[in-house]
């Protein structure tokens, strides 16, 4: 049954604020963990390492990020026989910087982002990015996103948390100057992603992603786009007739 009460036009329409995720949505990640490993062979293990250790701790919420990196680094520990000053050396200093080479090197934001985060800006919607991963404003700079755009920006590093859970996305409804149900979350993964933005109580459109076939059950970027664009004209001129 086709439900337009639902449809991704009806669910930007309804929106007041947006929460969007990062890699993956704003890019296509496609290709990218076989290019970090490139970049650094000798490190293939520890990426490896810390990839299964995130995908274990996805949903966990510590409630500070001193206990989320204790665990997270613990884990890796554990995992790899290293010690936990030493995996934090590794992570910090060596994998992220290795993270926002790669992604300066081959990859841009997807078409036509700038200038969605240029008419929200504009349109006095507030709005967000929201990753998984740390330096967040960093890794959107190395994508060619300017990250004085206005968008309020999170990572692990502001929550000592993962998606999909919930109080992240709470926290940044109440910095976004909203009610969950006024906001919509965009990512690529239905069961982070979605799933945070159903347990907060937001609308959640998912992006369809060539590494993660599967994970969304969403729209392609191209598709998204334009909708976005038509719908959010049609919402910032209903708030110009309210104001």
């Amino acid at each position: 049954m086709n439900n337009k009460s639902n449809s991704p036009e009806t669910r930007i329409r309804g929106a007041g604020a947006f929460i969007f995720d990062l890699d993956g949505t704003l890019y296509d990640t496609h290709g990218f963990a076989r290019r970090l490993v490139l970049a650094q062979p000798w490190e293939g293990f520890l990426m490896l390492a810390e990839r299964r250790i995130r995908k274990d701790m996805i949903g966990g919420d510590y409630l500070s990020v001193g206990a989320y990196y204790g665990e997270f680094f613990s884990r890796m520990a554990h995992f790899t026989g290293k010690s936990i000053e030493n995996l934090r050396n590794w992570y910090f200093d060596r994998y992220i910087p290795l993270m926002c080479g790669v992604l300066k090197k081959y990859y841009r934001s997807r078409p036509g982002t700038a200038e969605l985060f240029q008419c929200l800006t504009q349109g006095s919607f507030p709005f967000a990015v929201y990753s998984d991963y740390p330096q967040t404003a960093e890794r959107l700079s190395c994508l060619g996103l300017d990250t004085a755009s206005g968008a309020k920006i999170y990572g692990p590093e502001h929550f000592g948390a993962q998606k999909p859970a919930v109080r992240p996305f709470l926290l940044i409804a109440q910095d976004l100057g909203l009610p969950p149900e006024r906001i919509l979350v965009i990512g690529d993964r239905d069961d982070t992603d979605g799933a945070g933005a159903a347990a907060a109580g937001m609308a959640y459109i998912g992006i369809k992603n060539r590494k993660r076939q599967g994970f969304s059950s969403g729209l392609n970027w191209e598709t998204f786009i334009t909708l976005f664009r038509s719908n959010l004209n049609f919402q910032t001129t209903a708030n110009s007739e309210l104001n």
